[in-house]
């Protein structure tokens, strides 16, 4: 055990000269330590305080009664030992062995264990150590659900009045990281445990019903704690700052500034808990200032900003950047209450049948009558004819037997994955069954609108889109053009039934994303309209996760749930950096009898192909009347050099070459798109149109905002030019390099394409094709070669 040190706590202001001692201690030296400690507990409660590694399991545990904090640094590896039975007797053990006497400590019902995550705390104790907890205590339940605000903090330690706030913000502005120093995490438990015993905290806390883990079935509380998991991860993966691209002309007003943003991805928002912002100006003299603001308030693309200084008349705004992570959005929310609430046992996972299915491989899932699937509809599809395997997705949509309950469809790009969900819709709203309801949803807004864009196609109008006005609203009107009459934006949610039936227009056809699902304001059109059949796109890049908190909200009228998507396409936002973290298509048991789409009719044959063999083991047919080689061409930029751009890339000479295989696809009026695997070539190639004075509006995408999406000629930088980076990816890559209907223009750099990418999917791609398909890049600049036909 290490020397004790004494801590003087500036926290509460009516205890400002309560000390504690601190005592760290190895799980070795739990035997001796923790009956020690349990000696100074007084009133039957203590605080507790994790410290998290980078991928969140847990370093090191501090528990805190009124006067000592132990510190327990915890071993890096998890023991293998299983999980104790159910009896009390198997969960308390002699306690002769360190972890036994942890376990033995953790599950004891005379003493309240209280936390500010308890929820985290409880799912890393199980999934790393197999360690449960009884009668835990989280605190920041006691502000409802803003949990991660300041001002939930100050509630839960009992207000801003008896607090320090500068302290609180100081003690908190990491939370539970190991960065922290051992003082510092001793002074969050002992926080905890001291806000426990504040009176009317305590009386609230009584009220918050507990974490047991020990009472919940291993099976679901190993949903749960992956899930806390990954939610924790996700969030520690927001950037801590954001460049924030403005327009530079700028409104001021006293202390006031309004800036306009120029792209959504880096738009202001209004700055939450620790957020804040820098703006650096260019001041006549040629310096720098930073000066420290918030943002009050947004419409559209203007951000109104309160500065905490004065801005010089002359100054030139030089950049704005977000300080902070992004707080948590609706969806986020609502996840984490969720599994808060399963952890209290307030909801239950156990025999909910969709998540057995989804989560779980053994059979003999039971049904409720309330979940009792509607009259099948006969297959109307009248545009056209679908193949075999599109035919086989839809009546699979389309029955009524149990084992389609849960239906999964493989969609490998250009396979008419929209074509199967408009058929599924006209063979829905055209059977008997008037009371037939389906929702459409996706990940992302663009997905959702390319799915009414094909219902619009083949004539079905009778649907409506729940559009957030935060997305449409300046920033993404001219998407929805075609389809602007089908559109409900959530500020015309309303509560009142008549005006929600009123927009409806009798649509039993609803499409929106699934963060809408988290929205409570929709609760009037899933009363109108409720969820029977959804239909999830893009489901290949949604974590599992995410699907809980429908799940458990719309449990009362779901039948069906049909997941279409792409396991070799991008996977979930995360997954290359958080081990675990997967979606519905890494469940084997579903996977195994998911329905293949087999034929392509997007990419010329001989892209198709090559796709066919290397990614989908020649089960990938291709039906395209182009057959000739010459639809995809490389462009060598031999001179081009991938440069570091912040923690992303940029390659200056790729993005002046693919800027003039732009110009000529324009010239040759040609319908093209620009993508590119990093967010510096991309806003790069998007200001070089500008400054060529060519069409820039949706034509430069980075590929991970492009997946689903197409055009007659796509031109890729592909940047890298000395080190793989993405090219390691082959989901990423086979999105790149699926998006042409007519042609491919591929900017590269031949010497790296052929060398140390030749094992990569572009450097397959150029071998098959041969040296014919290359140009030179001078070629193209100064000769007005062309490398498309």
């Amino acid at each position: 055990m290490s020397n004790v040190v004494l801590i003087t706590q500036k926290i509460f202001k009516a205890d400002s000269s309560a000390v504690f001692s601190l005592k760290t201690c190895s799980e070795d030296d739990l035997v001796c330590c923790l009956p020690a400690f349990k000696a100074t507990i007084c009133d039957g409660i203590v605080g507790l305080a994790p410290v998290y590694r980078t991928d969140f399991s847990l370093q090191s545990l501090a528990i805190a009664s009124a006067t000592t904090v132990l510190l327990i640094n915890m071993p890096s590896r998890a023991s293998k030992k299983k999980r104790p039975g159910k009896s009390r007797k198997e969960n308390q053990p002699n306690g002769r062995r360190p972890r036994d006497a942890l376990r033995n400590f953790l599950c004891d019902t005379t003493i309240f264990k209280v936390a500010f995550q308890m929820d985290r705390l409880a799912s890393s104790l199980f999934l790393n150590y197999s360690l449960l907890v009884v009668s835990g205590k989280d605190l920041l339940s006691l502000s409802g659900d803003e949990r991660h605000s300041v001002q939930s903090l100050m509630n839960s330690l009992g207000g801003e009045l008896t607090l320090h706030k500068q302290h609180v913000v100081q003690l908190f502005v990491r939370e539970e990281s190991a960065d922290n120093k051992p003082e510092t995490t001793a002074l969050q438990a002992w926080s905890a445990g001291h806000a426990a015993v504040v009176p009317h905290v305590q009386q609230k806390l009584e009220k918050i019903p507990s974490i047991s883990t020990e009472a919940i079935e291993e099976r679901i509380l190993t949903i749960i704690a992956h899930a806390v998991r990954n939610t924790a991860s996700l969030n520690a993966l927001k950037p801590l700052r954001v460049k924030n691209e403005i327009q530079q002309h700028s409104a001021r007003q006293g202390g006031e500034l309004t800036v306009v943003s120029q792209r959504y991805k880096t738009r202001l928002m209004r700055t939450a808990g620790h957020q804040t912002v820098e703006i650096t100006t260019s001041e006549a003299d040629g310096s720098k200032r930073v000066i420290q603001a918030k943002v009050s308030g947004t419409k559209g693309r203007q951000a109104m900003i309160s500065l905490k200084g004065t801005l010089e008349q002359n100054a030139r705004l030089h950049s704005v950047e977000t300080i902070g992570r992004s707080p948590p959005t609706l969806a986020e929310a609502l996840k984490t209450t969720v599994l808060l609430h399963a952890l209290q046992r307030q909801i239950s996972f156990s025999n909910h049948p969709f998540i057995q299915t989804m989560w779980e491989s053994k059979g003999g899932i039971s049904w409720r009558k309330t979940e009792k699937l509607r009259t099948p509809a006969p297959l109307y599809y009248p545009p056209r004819g679908l193949n075999a395997s599109q035919e086989k997705a839809v009546n699979a949509i389309l029955s009524d037997k149990e084992k389609s309950r849960v239906v999964l469809i493989q969609g490998p790009p250009g396979t008419g994955k929209t074509t199967v969900i408009a058929a599924a819709v006209t063979s829905i709203t055209s059977s008997s069954d008037q009371e037939n309801t389906l929702w459409l949803v996706a990940q992302s807004n663009v997905a959702v609108k390319n799915i009414a864009e094909k219902l619009a196609s083949v004539d079905f109008l009778d649907f409506k889109i729940l559009v957030a006005k935060e997305f449409h609203f300046d920033w993404h009107e001219h998407l929805y053009t075609k389809i602007e009459p089908n559109l409900i934006r959530s500020d015309e949610f309303v509560a009142d039934g008549v005006v929600t039936e009123r927009l409806l227009q009798g649509s039993r056809v609803i499409l929106c994303t699934l963060s809408m699902l988290s929205n409570d304001r929709i609760s009037a059109f899933s009363s109108l309209v409720p969820l029977q059949t959804v239909i999830f796109d893009e489901a290949s890049q949604i974590e599992i996760g995410d699907y809980l908190p429908m799940l458990i909200r719309y449990r009362p009228t779901i039948s069906k749930l049909v997941f279409i998507g792409d396991n070799k396409q991008l996977a979930p936002y995360g997954a290359s950096d958080i081990t675990g973290l997967g979606s519905i298509f890494e469940k084997l048991h579903l996977t195994s009898r998911a329905i293949f789409l087999d034929t392509q009719y997007r990419m010329p044959t001989p892209i198709g192909s090559f796709i066919s063999a290397r990614v989908y083991k020649n089960k990938l047919k291709s039906k395209h009347p182009i057959f000739d080689p010459a639809c995809c061409r490389f462009v060598d930029v031999s001179n081009g050099a991938e440069e570091a751009k912040g923690r992303s890339w940029q390659n200056v000479r790729e993005a002046s070459v693919a800027i003039k295989v732009a110009r000529q696809l324009l010239a040759a009026g040609k319908s093209f798109r620009i993508i590119t695997p990093y967010d510096p070539q991309r806003s790069l190639l998007e200001n070089k149109l500008k400054d060529a004075k060519l069409p820039w509006e949706d034509k430069c995408f980075n590929i991970d905002a492009f997946q689903g999406n197409e055009d007659d000629y796509i031109v890729i930088s592909l940047v890298r030019s000395e080190k793989m980076g993405f090219l390691r990816e082959m989901r990423r890559v086979n999105v790149m390099l699926t998006r042409c209907k007519k042609g491919m223009v591929i900017c590269a750099n031949r010497r790296f394409v052929e060398g140390k990418a030749a094992q990569s999917l572009v450097g397959q791609l150029a071998a098959s094709l041969g040296h014919e398909t290359w140009v030179g890049a001078n070629d193209v600049l100064t000769k007005g070669v062309q490398p498309f036909r």
